[in-house]
């Protein structure tokens, strides 16, 4: 007997690459060793695991203020930024209402909405993955979304929208728009600055990508009070657990880590995309901690993990295209390397 619920019957589990590699650059997960030292400070910490968080997050979300300039009643934590926006579907839309996101981009914006028998429209970049702001509008007015999902900068292809763009979106429209800026400290075009002049825009922001924490799962929400109330309404009580609270919250009183690791990756990044653009490879501009690019090269990602390199390797619609993490000097100059001998 099926018991699953007919909108999630044609769905597949999201399923991660198993292979192992001395050089990962597949999941843009940042360096291993940017705050390891917490390990050895959590350890030394008297945190109590026989009680619950507080669910308040009182501490966490002092750091997230001096961080980006908000009250805790304009935050709200999460286990990552996709429990997060999954929370934004469960709040916002109901059954047979749109989703507008950005085609491609992120693949679980279309899961959420399909979970929820919600409509999804992607709305198609240009030609080299460009975004026509004019076109996104266009595709707003037709299809009256309830709540628009911006991944920005763009994951898979790193492009960015600009303020001014974003800005032209929001006032477009009196929909929800809920702003990825996962990647956003790679680029320089946040919001986050003007989220409370907008009575319909939420920011979504991770500690995973620049503060190379992927692995605690820890996100927030930034908005004004009425979405953030809102918001508290379907979240889970205690759905960030103690010890990812601690190492969010001391890595975000070390912030200056981050930024100086920030600055390296974005030198890194002009090197590889250079160096790939040197090597007759298609590659797109980012403002992201990775590199999107094409190649026809026969089984790619197949002949790199056999020289133990491992990077995205994308199919169906994205056939043929790549994705590669910007990791540490070595672990990029061992990847050029490797590319140059299969090329």
């Amino acid at each position: 007997m099926n018991r699953e619920k007919e909108s999630i019957r044609s769905l597949e589990p999201y399923v991660t690459n198993p292979t192992v590699c001395s050089v990962k650059l597949d999941a843009n997960e940042g360096d291993k060793d940017l705050y390891r030292d917490l390990l050895k400070k959590l350890g030394e910490s008297d945190i109590t695991l026989n009680y619950y968080p507080d669910d308040s997050y009182s501490e966490l979300k002092k750091e997230i203020n001096n961080y980006v300039g908000y009250e805790p009643k304009n935050i709200t934590v999460g286990n990552g930024s996709s429990e997060l926006l999954d929370l934004c579907v469960k709040t916002f839309v109901d059954k047979d209402e749109t989703i507008l996101s950005l085609d491609p981009t992120f693949s679980m914006y279309s899961i959420y909405a399909q979970v929820f028998s919600a409509k999804y429209i992607g709305a198609k970049a240009e030609e080299d993955f460009k975004v026509n702001v004019d076109s996104i509008i266009k595709d707003i007015k037709e299809n009256n979304p309830k709540l628009i999902i911006l991944c920005n900068p763009n994951n898979p292809t790193g492009s960015v929208l600009t303020k001014e763009e974003v800005r032209k979106i929001v006032k477009s429209t009196d929909a929800l728009i809920a702003l990825d800026e996962a990647y956003m400290e790679f680029g320089d075009e946040s919001l986050i600055d003007e989220v409370m002049d907008y009575d319909n825009l939420l920011i979504v922001k991770t500690v995973s990508k620049a503060f190379s924490l992927a692995g605690i799962r820890m996100g927030y929400i930034v908005a004004n009070e009425d979405i953030i109330t809102s918001i508290e309404k379907v979240r889970a009580p205690y759905n960030l657990n103690s010890l990812s609270t601690y190492i969010a919250t001391e890595a975000l009183r070390q912030k200056e880590r981050m930024f100086h690791y920030v600055k390296n990756i974005k030198e890194e990044r002009e090197k590889i995309y250079k160096a790939l653009v040197n090597l007759g490879v298609k590659a797109y501009k980012s403002s992201a901690n990775f590199i999107f690019f094409k190649s026809d090269i026969e089984d790619l990602q197949k002949k790199l993990i056999q020289k133990d390199v491992l990077i995205r390797k994308f199919s169906s619609k994205l056939e043929g295209f790549y994705r590669v993490s910007i990791g540490t000097k070595e672990q990029n100059q061992k990847f050029l390397e490797a590319l140059k001998e299969v090329i």
